[in-house]
């Protein structure tokens, strides 16, 4: 699917394979508009998803209607890699428009080991279950209570307003 420059669109950069599954369980939510989501192949590795944001940046500061979102795991050492996303977007005109998010743990499975769920598809359903109006109760988790600032910020520049879809549209 091409990027329409003209509407507002979600780029995701993913470490690994669950993160797309996730992905794929997020876009098909009945309140999610799948059509401003580009969600780029898996990179293999925080640093090399750190790289492939690195490397799309002129495209990034180029379209102010593109937002971006990184998918990695935090490793137990969340604000290390946070320091190092704000390093690298320090000087850079998109930096308001890209944001992080992940797991902070060493795999993606101990979220699913914490939320007794097997399938990557069904957690990525139900963390956006109740979008945009309220969060699911399991952004609470040990493993994921690091994203309340990111997830705070991409509410706050309106990301929500054109990723989710209104009841009306919904129902």
């Amino acid at each position: 699917m091409a990027i329409d420059k003209y509407k507002n669109c979600l780029i995701i950069f993913l470490e690994d394979k669950p993160y797309r599954e996730i992905i794929n369980g997020i876009k098909l939510s009945p309140n999610v508009d799948e059509s401003v989501i580009h969600d780029k192949n898996p990179s293999g590795g925080w640093k090399k998803t750190f790289n492939e944001l690195e490397s799309n940046l002129k495209l990034l500061n180029s379209r102010e209607t593109m937002f971006a979102l990184l998918l990695i795991d935090f490793d137990h050492q969340f604000q290390q890699r946070k320091d190092k996303f704000d390093i690298l977007l320090l000087e850079q005109p998109c930096k308001d428009r890209v944001f992080i998010l992940g797991i902070d743990a060493k795999q993606s499975e101990d979220l699913k080991h914490t939320l007794h769920i097997t399938n990557n598809e069904k957690i990525g359903r139900m963390l956006v279950e109740n979008c945009p109006d309220k969060m699911a109760e399991a952004w609470e988790n040990k493993h994921l209570l690091c994203n309340n600032t990111e997830i705070s910020r991409m509410r706050n520049i309106g990301v929500f307003d054109w990723l989710f879809l209104s009841e009306k549209l919904i129902n």
